[in-house]
């Protein structure tokens, strides 16, 4: 083969990829056939509540809400081995418990450990309707306890 054939073969595949990508159906397709069941999750900062750390994760959901929502929210702590959890909890809700119609403070989800000097984060990690997953991690904050 010809270093010109090899080019126009090269040109060719690539076009054929191109069309075929663009052609493409793009409609996202509903986990557990709900329709437009798209959820936010939000880490929230550490802070300092009655001598206690406290780590929060808020969520909101389209309409009509997944059949399930599973959060997880984890305090963790920096140390030499990297990022430790030292308190965590699973959360499930569903439906219009989701819906950001609901006042957040109860589509808030918290854990919370006795105060002490570190850098700390939130993390949360969530599935909807057992499917899609995903992690997010809020800021780091240091020495919250002063």
């Amino acid at each position: 083969m010809t270093l010109r054939n090899a080019v126009i073969a090269f040109f060719l595949i690539l076009a054929a990829v191109v069309v075929t990508k663009t052609g493409r159906d793009q409609t996202p397709r509903p986990v557990g056939g709900i329709t437009g069941t798209l959820c936010s999750i939000s880490p929230q900062r550490v802070t300092l509540r009655d001598g206690n750390l406290v780590a929060g994760a808020e969520f909101h959901c389209d309409s009509p809400g997944p059949d399930r929502l599973a959060l997880t929210v984890r305090l963790q702590r920096s140390t030499d081995a990297g990022w430790t959890t030292i308190a965590q909890q699973a959360f499930t809700t569903a439906k219009g418990e989701t819906l950001r119609s609901v006042p957040a403070s109860r589509r808030t989800r918290q854990v919370s450990a006795v105060c002490q000097a570190g850098v700390y984060r939130t993390a949360a990690e969530w599935s909807v309707n057992g499917g899609r997953t995903g992690t997010a991690l809020g800021s780091e904050r240091r020495n919250p306890c002063r």
